[in-house]
């Protein structure tokens, strides 16, 4: 199986061809990501909110809700955990619904995502 070198600046471990960092650096790639989004893409706006109380409490309540379990995954009688409380009406569209219980729901990361991908795509 051929070999390439890592792409950080000055390693030369040698990795597989699939693969772009070793794994001593993966993690440091994944950093300068998140830190260049937080930096240039996210909405600061938004960011704030995510880490205040208010948030942390609403959410804290959603995910009680449920117990702890995605909505989705349940009407489909499948015990899953939700790591994500969704905004039905995202904060984007409607920043006054942002604490609204009833906007909130319980989701696991997969249903998130495929709920977000498709409101990005409209």
């Amino acid at each position: 199986m051929p070999k390439k070198i890592c792409n950080q600046l000055g390693c030369n471990v040698l990795i597989g061809m699939t693969v772009t960092h070793c794994p001593e650096h993966e993690k440091f790639k994944n950093q300068d990501r998140n830190r260049d989004y937080n930096k240039y893409k996210r909405n600061q706006e938004h960011q704030t909110f995510h880490n205040s109380k208010d948030w942390k409490v609403a959410r804290a309540e959603a995910l009680t809700r449920t117990g702890g379990l995605c909505e989705d995954c349940l009407q489909m009688e499948m015990i899953v955990n939700a790591d994500v409380v969704d905004h039905m009406i995202s904060i984007k569209k409607d920043y006054s619904k942002r604490l609204e219980q009833s906007n909130l729901r319980p989701l696991c990361h997969a249903h998130h995502n495929r709920k977000t991908g498709s409101e990005d795509n409209e």
